[in-house]
């Protein structure tokens, strides 16, 4: 497939038109439940952990843990990414099957060193400084979560797959497979062993990632048989996958460690258990109300791989990210609704809640300003200047860095606040630092595009 930017220059200025916006809803719907599920699912993980018999501690030691395995399966990041942009016919898709196999492999290698040999010590007690329970929780979870890299980046890729070949069906199928194995298999392991604790989220993440993979691989492979075209031209070279790949995991990996460096500097502050789950709790009740913006970017890429209208994708996704500011801002900011998910839903009391609802509304205002990301984001991929993003996500963890550590040492607010602030701060810098890279690139794809049966 030829690239948007190749084509003849025209534009067109109008709005979306009704087909396109059903065309665009039918791909962001399933995509954004797809990528945001996790965050969907993390608050009734976090709720279930909330009632085993060391509540904090679990919570604590499961963020801790799946903030170390998220760094390792680092490559699911930017798989379904590598697969939308080059996935176009039988010998491509060959090439990218060895790519994507060779990284779930090493990955997985990583994941066995980190969870059953020394590292996890090292990580623990030097990198993390846990103790004593925190540092119990946390060891079960790395264990439990070990399988998880691998299955992480082969479903990512299988996802990617079914976005471009224009199968939101299946996404839906997997992603709702996943999401049941996730809450029954955490349900069960907390009816077996209340004081299970972090284990419960791992061994329910890990399973869930599990089925999904079944589903999309048998999902799958009959329709790539069929509807992929035969190759039409030599297939992408291992070289050209790895220079577009390369600075993607350089980028993806900056993001990634947001977490653990969240962590790390927390559980040196005061009232740590507190604090590291009070942003976990936070960023999970906030993804639930921006999924929605989770799907932007994959959705884009199809659209635009399939010769739609750069601009009107645009359009399309500044309404999205409208649309999401009103249920965070109503949760954020009406109490009553704001203890109901809290205190009622997640079981959170004390200064667990009063963190956490200081998180919500931080965070609640954002979603117009994350939507830029993901618009300028799609259109460097698209143009295929994957090396852009990794001044972007240089520039934030810079700006995470420097507010986390302003926040601990500059101010007395707790320590829970400060996490969700750095957050908050550092994908606002993103933004800012996307928009200001990804304008030539937005530039070349509108004024390049033509509707494809011009005469």
């Amino acid at each position: 497939m030829s690239d948007a930017a190749a084509q003849p220059a025209a534009s067109s200025e109008s709005g979306p038109s009704p087909s396109f916006n059903r065309r665009a809803t039918t791909l962001l719907l399933p995509a954004s439940l797809n990528l945001g599920i996790t965050h969907v699912l993390a608050p009734a993980l976090n709720g279930l952990m909330a009632r085993s018999v060391e509540p904090e501690a679990a919570i604590g030691g499961y963020a801790i843990a799946m903030g170390v395995m998220g760094l390792v399966a680092l490559p699911q990041m930017r798989i379904q990414q590598l697969t939308l942009v080059f996935l176009d016919d039988q010998g491509s898709l060959s090439r990218l099957r060895r790519f994507v196999a060779l990284f779930a492999l090493l990955s997985g290698l990583v994941a066995a060193v980190v969870a059953f040999t020394p590292v996890l010590d090292v990580l623990l007690d030097g990198v993390f400084a846990t103790t004593g329970t925190l540092r119990a929780e946390s060891a079960a979870a790395l264990v439990a979560l070990a399988p998880f890299p691998v299955l992480a980046i082969v479903r990512t890729h299988l996802y990617g797959v079914a976005l471009r070949m224009g199968r939101p069906r299946l996404v839906w199928i997997g992603t709702g497979a996943g999401a049941v194995a996730v809450i029954a298999v955490a349900a069960l392991v907390l009816w077996l062993d209340p004081s299970a604790g972090a284990a419960i989220a791992a061994i329910a993440v890990t399973a869930g990632a599990g089925v999904e993979t079944l589903v999309l691989v048998a999902g799958t492979t009959g329709a790539l048989r069929r509807d992929l075209t035969p190759s039409e031209g030599p297939p992408p070279t291992y070289g050209a996958l790895l220079r577009f790949f390369g600075p993607l995991l350089v980028a993806a990996f900056l993001p990634a460690v947001t977490q653990p460096v969240i962590n790390a500097i927390l559980t040196r502050a005061p009232e740590p258990e507190a604090s590291v789950a009070a942003v976990s709790l936070t960023f999970g009740v906030n993804q639930i109300f921006l999924i929605a913006l989770w799907g932007v970017q994959p959705t884009l890429l199809a659209l635009m791989g399939r010769g739609e209208s750069p601009a009107a994708a645009r359009r399309f996704a500044n309404i999205v990210g409208l649309i999401t500011v009103g249920p965070s801002a109503v949760v954020a900011f009406i109490p009553p609704l704001t203890s109901l998910v809290v205190h009622d839903w997640l079981g959170a009391t004390g200064r667990l809640q009063e963190m956490t609802e200081t998180g919500l509304r931080i965070l609640a205002l954002l979603p117009p300003v994350f939507v830029q990301e993901a618009i300028f984001t799609s259109a460097i991929l698209r143009v295929r200047r994957a090396h852009l993003l990794v001044y972007v996500n240089a520039i934030r963890l810079v700006g995470l860095v420097a507010i986390l550590l302003i926040g601990v040492n500059a101010t007395d607010l707790s320590g829970g606040v400060i996490g969700i602030t750095a957050i908050g701060g550092a994908l606002v810098i993103e933004a800012i630092a996307t928009v200001a890279l990804g304008r030539g690139a937005q530039r070349q794809l509108e004024r390049g595009w033509q509707p494809p049966f011009s005469f």
